[in-house]
């Protein structure tokens, strides 16, 4: 979590009773969440995987078949010359780095790992991949996401928000207590429209 329980107490100067703990981490959770929803991306650095199969419409002949001997003659920048990888576009970016990369044929029970560099070159958006079929299943695994702790208007965001949402808790418990209508309207909730287009640079473009 980009902002803790403790962040929160820290920010507003008070101190939560267990309940209010339990209250605060879901609220942190949900406000995370409808960030990256926002921006279309995560906040946080974190691991996925995604299994990808190559169109149909893709040409079906491996790039490597173009060499007499392709581990003499394989870097990608060669590869590319001559045929256009194919190019997968990831769910999550920036990408950070990449774990591994995996080509299963059709036909086939384990997938072939992939050598980097060599079978695949690394983009902030996905990866290219130079030896592939028409249906391969192409399986990555990856680490994506934006450095929210190094973007302080990230954490700032969540904090006021959260802050809002506490507040309004807070003041509905006392009123109930009192057996009395509060007197101050309850602040709203969620990100205002002001506090989303400060950060909507970071927001992920998608063509498709």
């Amino acid at each position: 979590m980009l902002v803790t329980v403790a962040d929160l107490t820290k920010y507003m100067d008070i101190r939560f009773s267990n309940r209010q703990e339990e209250a605060a981490e879901f609220v942190l959770e949900g406000l995370q969440s409808e960030l990256e929803s926002y921006l279309r991306r995560p906040v946080e650095v974190a691991e996925f995987t995604e299994v990808y199969t190559i169109p149909s419409s893709d040409v079906g002949i491996p790039t490597s078949s173009f060499f007499y001997n392709s581990d003499l003659d394989s870097t990608s920048h060669e590869i590319a010359a001559l045929m256009p990888p194919s190019t997968i576009y990831l769910k999550n970016s920036p990408v950070v780095s990449i774990t591994s990369v995996s080509i299963r044929q059709p036909q086939g029970v384990t997938g072939q790992l992939q050598v980097a560099e060599r079978d695949y070159t690394m983009r902030r958006y996905g990866v290219d991949v130079y030896k592939s079929y028409a249906n391969d299943e192409v399986t990555i695994v990856y680490e994506a996401g934006l450095e929210g702790s190094a973007i302080k208007v990230f954490k700032l965001m969540i904090l006021r928000a959260a802050s809002r949402e506490m507040q309004n808790m807070h003041d509905d418990v006392v009123g109930i207590k009192d057996l009395e209508a509060r007197n101050v309207a309850p602040m709203e909730t969620g990100f205002l429209e002001k506090e989303l287009a400060a950060v909507k640079r970071w927001r992920r473009v998608r063509i498709a």
